[in-house]
């Protein structure tokens, strides 16, 4: 009787630890996809119709006719953005 409730338990035992480490598992795989999402932005209408990263910022014909300081001005304040 005592045997077989011992052994009761330990399967109980090893079924929680498993338990437990599926939800850290779990955990962690959920903390990866928000931090995928926040580097990589999905869904339409974030920047307009299509979806993924927005695309690089360069300069139109216009301004590649500016003087040189003048555009490198122009593509720091790019980059801050």
């Amino acid at each position: 009787m005592l045997v077989q409730r011992l052994e009761q338990y330990q399967k109980e035992i090893k079924q929680r630890k498993r338990l437990d480490e599926t939800r850290r598992k779990v955990e962690v795989l959920k903390k990866q996809l928000r931090e995928r999402k926040d580097k990589m932005p999905m869904g339409k209408g974030t920047y307009g119709t299509t979806k993924g990263r927005p695309p690089k910022k360069k300069m139109t014909a216009k301004q590649k006719t500016l003087p040189a300081a003048l555009q490198k001005k122009i593509m720091a304040s790019k980059k801050k953005k």
